[in-house]
């Protein structure tokens, strides 16, 4: 008896250095991946403001200031609250994030609940997208890949350019539509994936609300298909010469009588850095 009591006590222990292995081996994908997001050509606004919708000039011109300087990523820390289940409660999460628009992003995350600690996170990185969750650092609880993931982060990364303003307006990754005077509308683009963005805009530029279509299935119901996702903009910073949206919340079925239980993400920027 005592042989086998060991032997199962070798296993968990072999099990759960086999995950432990895995929680370390993904986040070093994850600062390669941030690395590598960070050293692509910097990029510069090669819009005219003055030629665009009066609702998008407003909001590029209150974006991107004078003595903005071409970048090559921003990267942040995300302090606030996650969602992981509908009905389930809500959660402190803090995160780190790089994002670059066209390129990808990399999300790497903590979530702390009583006595759960999940740690994980997803990325976009050279036209793949992938989500990897570990409890205490050694048991995986979530792992997903796929054409629906590589579409999904594509998305997510294209409606997140609203905090890496020169994607905004550069003639690669945005075609600009007509709107009215508080909205601005964008076709954004990023490794063939297209989605059109609603941005709310204020009298003096700040962004209010945004909301485009993202692939997805929040439900899990094995159905993935194209849901309204966005969210509300709550207070804005300026760094190096950009201004970005920096409380904010976000979630699933933005715009429709869902939004209540799709919101899932409530979160402050901090450490707002853009790389030159």
């Amino acid at each position: 008896m005592e042989w086998v009591a060991l032997g199962f006590g070798l296993c968990l222990l072999l099990l759960a250095g086999l995950g432990h292995l895995g929680c370390r081996r993904h986040a070093l994908m994850q600062r390669r991946g941030a690395e590598s997001l960070a050293a692509m050509p910097a990029v510069g606004p090669d819009i005219r403001l003055d030629e665009l919708p009066p609702a998008a000039s407003r909001m590029l011109r209150h974006a991107i200031g004078e003595s903005a300087k071409p970048v090559r990523a921003v990267r942040f820390r995300a302090v606030g609250q996650i969602r992981p289940a509908k009905d389930g409660p809500w959660l402190p999460c803090e995160a780190r994030q790089t994002l670059r628009v066209p390129g990808g992003f990399t999300w790497r995350c903590k979530v702390h609940g009583g006595l759960m600690r999940l740690t994980g996170g997803d990325h976009y990185i050279e036209h793949h997208g992938g989500v990897r969750f570990w409890l205490w650092g050694i048991l995986r609880v979530a792992k997903a890949d796929g054409p629906d993931i590589d579409r999904s982060a594509a998305h997510r990364a294209l409606l997140e350019a609203v905090w890496f303003p020169p994607a905004l307006a550069r003639h690669e990754s945005v075609q600009w539509l007509e709107g009215d005077d508080e909205t601005a509308r964008a076709r954004l683009n990023i490794d063939g994936e297209q989605i059109v963005v609603e941005y709310k805009v204020a009298p003096d530029g700040r962004i209010i609300s945004l909301c485009g279509e993202r692939w997805g299935d929040p439900a899990n119901k094995g159905n993935p298909q194209a849901l309204p996702f966005g969210g509300i903009m709550e207070a804005e910073q300026t760094v190096q010469g950009y201004t970005i949206p920096s409380r904010f919340r976000v979630g699933w079925h933005f715009g429709t009588e869902h939004w209540a239980e799709g919101e899932f993400y409530r979160a402050e920027l901090k450490d707002i850095e853009f790389v030159e």
